[in-house]
This record gives structure tokens, C-alpha cells and sequence, in this order.
């Protein structure tokens, strides 16, 4: 009997969670499957595994992309996987992969890069409508190039030995920044940067605790309409995790080792963050 996706998902499962224990996929990735799983088991339940075909997977990847692009991309690649690994067991003929045949999606971004002097008037804006923390937290994004999750979880103890060591939540990369990293746009090191938060405790904390991240997104977004940044072109504008970019754009020009300071293993992924989206001239250096 040909075997069905629930049972499949089962198999699936134990096979993703070995994955995981042997460190060959991280945590977020296994997170990702098992929505994939659940996904799947709602959606084709009884039918058999190798029955599904390329127009039904591609319905699913397009009606998500509707609503969530880059979640529908993830979707067929994940798909593509879990019918690979269902080849390597023998539960399917080799060449059956409906995911892998269907059109790859094209999605666009549609929020602005943020500019240094945006920056400015937005840290600007912070000083008079924002907790006091969230300066602080601004400086640490551009100073130190890290998601907004890492940031959240910079601690004191952390620092030590010269450095500011991060392990990176969504990545498990482990980078050490020296506190003498200065961004020249700015004309401050991170040990400054550092000497400002508290020293006993969380570097960004409310009260003695860690402020919740949805706050820095909030707070950035009433400080960027604060100082009046909008976006054209029907584009959203940027948001807090903008400043990664920004910073890896400004440490680049200075030459620093851009992709060790955002714990990148491709080159690739850290030319991604370089590119301004049509919101700046590229200027020729003589």
C-alpha cells in the first residue's frame, strides 16, 4: 500500500529531529519543518504521498504567496526537501519531486533601505519620544551590525576580555566583536557605546529586564514618523532591522570584515545587505 502523508510525516519527522540532534540543521530550521509537517498532514492527510501532483503543490505555493511571499519560497523549498527524503527511503519512485517542478516564485522587496542621515534624524527623534533605552538600543544595531534579537539579549557578562561575545539566536554563529570597533560615520567605538548601558545586567533592559523586541520595532517606527521618513513608491519604510544593513554598508566602506561582524558563512548572504534597492547613487571613489 502506497504510503499516505500522515503516516509519511510521521517517518518525516523522525528523520528531520535526527537532523537536528546530529547538528546537521538548526533550531529555527527544524522549526521550519515542523510547521511543514503540520502543514502537510492538514492539508493532504489520507492521500497518498505519491499521488500528490505539480498543478496541486503549486496551487498551495500560490495561494500562499498571496499573503506571504517569502513564506510561500520557503514553502516549495522545504517541500522539495521532505519528497527528497522520501526518495532516500524508498517511499517514492526515484524523480518524483512536485515541489522541485513547480515555478520557482519571484518576490521583490518592498521596504526602503535606511540612509545614515535618516538615521541621524531618527536617533534625533528618539532623545524626545522614546524611553531612554532605545537610543541606546539604536547605537548597538549600527555600531555592532546584529539583529534586533540579539541585541535584546546583550548582557554584561558578555563582555569581557576586550570583546563583546554574541551567539547568535537564529544562526547558533558565534562572533566576538572587539570593543574597539569603531564606525567611523558615527566617530564612536563600541566599548562607548557599551560604557553607556548599564554595567551590571542587560545592556538594554526596563526596570532590571530585558525590554521586549516588539518594543524596539514600535519605538523605531514612532521615532521614524517622528522625524518625518517616508517611503515612495509604494514601498513600506524602513523598519529597526534596517540598521543592519546600514551598518554593514558603512563598516564596508571602511573596510572591515563585513561578513565576520554579521556571522555570515557565505559571502553572498553579506552582499545581500549591500544593496541599497534603488534608494541611493552609488558613489565612484577617486
Amino acid at each position: 500500500m502506497p504510503v499516505t502523508v500522515n503516516e509519511w510525516m510521521l517517518k518525516y519527522e523522525a528523520i528531520v529531529l535526527n537532523r537536528l540532534a546530529v547538528g546537521e540543521i538548526k533550531p529555527k530550521t527544524w522549526g521550519d519543518y515542523k510547521r511543514l509537517i503540520r502543514f502537510c498532514s492538514a492539508t493532504w492527510g489520507v492521500k497518498p504521498l505519491n499521488a500528490l501532483s505539480i498543478s496541486e503543490i503549486t496551487a498551495e505555493i500560490k495561494q500562499k504567496a498571496d499573503t506571504a511571499p517569502f513564506a510561500a519560497r520557503r514553502l516549495r523549498i522545504n517541500l522539495s526537501n521532505m519528497f527528497l527524503e522520501a526518495q532516500r527511503e524508498g517511499e517514492i519512485p526515484p524523480g518524483h519531486n512536485p515541489a522541485l517542478l513547480s515555478r520557482p516564485l519571484l518576490t521583490t522587496v518592498k521596504t526602503e533601505r535606511l540612509l545614515f542621515n535618516e538615521w541621524l534624524l531618527i536617533f534625533k527623534a528618539a532623545s524626545y519620544c522614546a524611553p531612554d533605552y532605545f537610543q541606546r538600543a539604536m547605537l548597538l544595531a549600527i555600531v555592532t551590525g546584529q539583529r534586533r534579537a540579539d541585541i535584546g539579549k546583550m548582557h554584561s557578562s558578555h563582555v569581557r576580555d576586550g570583546y563583546l561575545h554574541i551567539d547568535q539566536q537564529k544562526t547558533a554563529e558565534r562572533i566576538a566583536l572587539p570593543l574597539t570597533l569603531k564606525l567611523a560615520s558615527l566617530g564612536c567605538t563600541l566599548g562607548e557605546v557599551v560604557d553607556m548601558c548599564p554595567s551590571n545586567g542587560w545592556l538594554i533592559q526596563h526596570k532590571g529586564k530585558p525590554v521586549h523586541l516588539w518594543s524596539l520595532t514600535r519605538w523605531f517606527q514612532k521615532c521614524r514618523e517622528s522625524a518625518g521618513i517616508e517611503a515612495a513608491g509604494g514601498k513600506m519604510p524602513p523598519s529597526f532591522r534596517e540598521q543592519r544593513s546600514l551598518s554593514e554598508r558603512l563598516y564596508r566602506e571602511q573596510g572591515v570584515d563585513t561578513r565576520t561582524l554579521l556571522g555570515h558563512k557565505y559571502q553572498q548572504m553579506t552582499d545581500g545587505y549591500n544593496d541599497i534597492r534603488g534608494k541611493d547613487y552609488r558613489r565612484l571613489k577617486i
